[in-house]
């Protein structure tokens, strides 16, 4: 059985920076709702290290990673996430110094009876 298509169901944009529905472009060309209109997409690290170069092309907006080389729009969303995720978990506040435990070495003698060493 084959379901027709209807007007307006093939395809829902959303704005990355909220769920709204997209319906205006800002600078950079990616779809985006009114309020969000002026603010623009922070860069992002692709998982090998390199960065993340936003293209638009005929079927919506891309990214491409000179390593991994095109990644859909998505997925590079996800790796922002990931990567905003890293961030809060990184940065450690000292409030006070951390006290590190001083051993004194410890001199082992081994001789030819010790069955552990020798096979």
């Amino acid at each position: 059985m084959r379901i027709p298509k209807r007007y307006g169901q093939s395809k829902e944009l959303s704005c990355p920076f909220c769920v709204r529905v997209a319906t205006q472009k800002n600078a950079q060309g990616i779809d985006v709702c009114f309020q969000h209109t002026k603010e623009v997409l922070q860069e992002i690290k692709c998982t090998c290290g390199s960065w993340l170069e936003q293209r638009s092309g005929k079927f919506g907006p891309y990214f491409n990673c000179l390593n991994c080389g095109n990644i859909n729009f998505k997925r590079g969303m996800e790796m922002k996430a990931l990567q905003k995720g890293k961030e809060t978990t990184i940065p450690k506040a000292i409030s006070a110094p951390e006290k590190k435990e001083v051993h004194s070495p410890r001199e082992t003698t081994i001789s030819t009876d010790d069955v552990e060493y020798f096979d």
